[in-house]
């Protein structure tokens, strides 16, 4: 997803050669890099955990029980690559302009789509984040959810059936330079009701981005791993106005970037609906 300051606007797919992360200069006191040899970028994996080939382009792809997509705005300007070691994807991304970013996303391959009502019963997310991200830029992490983002193109041009939502369980801004940023001039996103979850206060949004609606929900105590009940976030974004009747497209643990950010990270998760049997984050 787009924007001037946090969000990114999903664009046409690039081509990228496969590198490895280089410095070549200083901005203030971030590391400014480009990419140069996959090996160094995305460590081998242990001996016998089963090992996707590295994957430079913006194409969905699929390992195992996992699939992973990948999204570059048409600012984007760097490399970036993507690698299943077993059930953990491994990504690295070098930016050097200013504005754009990379979406990556890891999910079940097996999601099965149905409407929100029924998708949202006694649905939980573990999903762990590991981030060695620098620069100037901005990133976050966490769980997103879109609804009827599959559905008819024409809605989409309307956007009133169109919604692309986002659950941040860290990010290199502060809960309360995200609050600013999407309650400020750009965005004057609506603030809705708060819910405790997890062992943290979860902070939730509405905001009408260009022509889609997007929900926020913000955990005011960040961590890099844990598991999350999703029907009471889902809850609160139906009352204020998330349909029930529409397509729930799945839900998927979610690193972007903004701007010059350059690094690595790895994402690891799964999902439930049998409250029987809770996940058991690694």
């Amino acid at each position: 997803m787009a924007r001037p300051s946090v969000v990114l606007m999903k664009s046409k797919l690039i081509k990228t050669s496969v590198l490895s992360i280089t410095t070549i200069g200083v901005i203030g006191c971030h590391s400014v890099t480009r990419v140069e040899t996959a090996q160094t970028l995305i460590p081998k994996a242990k001996a016998g955990v089963a090992s996707s080939t590295f994957n430079s382009s913006t194409d969905h792809f699929q390992f195992g029980d996992y699939s992973s997509s990948a999204w570059v705005s048409d600012s984007f300007t760097g490399e970036h690559i993507r690698q299943f070691q077993g059930k953990t994807l491994h990504f690295g991304v070098s930016q050097t302009a200013p504005d754009g970013g990379l979406d990556v996303g890891l999910s079940r391959a097996d999601d099965v789509t149905s409407n929100v009502s029924e998708a949202k019963q006694d649905l939980e997310i573990c999903s762990t984040y590991t981030t060695n991200l620098t620069g100037n830029g901005r990133w976050w992490a966490g769980p997103k959810v879109s609804v009827n983002w599959q559905g008819d193109e024409a809605a989409k041009q309307n956007g009133d059936d169109w919604y692309e939502n986002y659950i941040v369980e860290i990010a290199s801004s502060t809960p309360e330079e995200l609050h600013d940023i999407y309650t400020g001039d750009y965005f004057k996103g609506e603030v809705l009701p708060r819910t405790r979850l997890a062992g943290s206060e979860y902070r939730h949004y509405k905001i009408r981005f260009h022509s889609w609606w997007q929900f926020w929900s913000v955990r005011q105590d960040y961590r890099i791993s844990g598991a999350l009940p999703l029907e009471p976030i889902l809850d609160v974004w139906i009352a204020h106005g998330l349909p029930e009747n529409r397509s729930f497209d799945g839900v998927k643990a979610n690193i972007e970037t903004y701007g010059q950010v350059s690094g690595t990270g790895k994402l690891r998760m799964d999902t439930t609906n049998d409250s029987t049997k809770p996940l058991a984050c690694d």
